[in-house]
C-alpha cells in the first residue's frame, strides 16, 4: 500500500516562518530589546529607567516616533560608516600599503567616527528621553542624562586612534619629501 502525501508549499513556508519567529523570540528574548517592553528603541530601553513603564508607545505621535527612530538610525549609521573605514584600512593593509596617506586617512576617519558616535550617544539620550516622555503629564516628563565609565573607556582609545592616524599621515608626508631629495 502506498500513501501519497501532498504538501502545500505555501503552508510549508508559513510553518517554517512561524518556527523561525519562535526561535528568534526565544533565543534573543525579544522583550529585552524594546519591541514589547514599553520602551521604544533598541538603545533607549537600557538608559531610561527600569522597564520604561513611564513611556507608552501607543501614545506617541508620528513626529515623536519618526524623530526617535531617525536619531537612533543616524547614530547606528555613523558607527557603520566608521567600521567601513576600518574595513578599508585593513584592505589597504592587505595590499601591503602600510605607510601611505590613504591608509592614515582611513585610520583617522575610523577614530573620528568612533568619537562622533560616542558624543552623539551621550547627547541623544537626553533628547530621546525628552521626546519620548513629552506626552506624559508635566511632573512625569523628564530628561535622562548619564555618563558611565564605559563612555570614557571608548572615548580614550578613539582619540588615540585619531592621533595615530594623524601621526601616520605626517610620517608619510615626511617620507615622500625625503624620497624627492634622493
Amino acid at each position: 500500500m502506498q500513501i501519497n502525501v501532498s504538501v502545500n508549499p505555501d503552508s510549508y513556508i508559513l510553518y517554517r516562518y512561524r518556527h523561525g519567529i519562535s526561535f528568534i523570540i526565544l533565543f534573543f528574548d525579544i522583550h529585552n530589546i524594546g519591541l514589547n517592553s514599553g520602551g521604544y528603541s533598541f538603545f533607549i530601553t537600557h538608559s531610561m529607567g527600569d522597564g520604561n513603564a513611564d513611556i507608552d508607545i501607543s501614545r506617541l505621535s508620528l513626529w515623536q516616533a519618526v524623530s526617535a527612530t531617525l536619531i537612533d538610525t543616524i547614530i547606528i549609521a555613523i558607527l557603520v560608516y566608521g567600521f567601513v573605514q576600518l574595513r578599508l584600512l585593513f584592505l589597504s593593509y592587505s595590499k601591503a600599503d602600510y605607510f601611505s596617506v590613504k591608509s592614515a586617512n582611513y585610520c583617522y576617519a575610523f577614530g573620528k567616527d568612533l568619537v562622533i558616535w560616542e558624543v552623539l550617544q551621550l547627547l541623544s539620550e537626553p533628547l530621546l528621553s525628552f521626546i519620548l516622555t513629552l506626552n506624559n503629564h508635566f511632573p512625569d516628563r523628564y530628561i535622562s542624562i548619564s555618563f558611565e565609565s564605559s563612555d570614557l573607556i571608548l572615548l580614550f582609545p578613539s582619540i588615540s586612534i585619531m592621533i595615530i592616524g594623524q601621526i601616520l599621515k605626517k610620517a608619510c608626508q615626511i617620507a615622500e619629501e625625503n624620497k624627492q631629495f634622493i
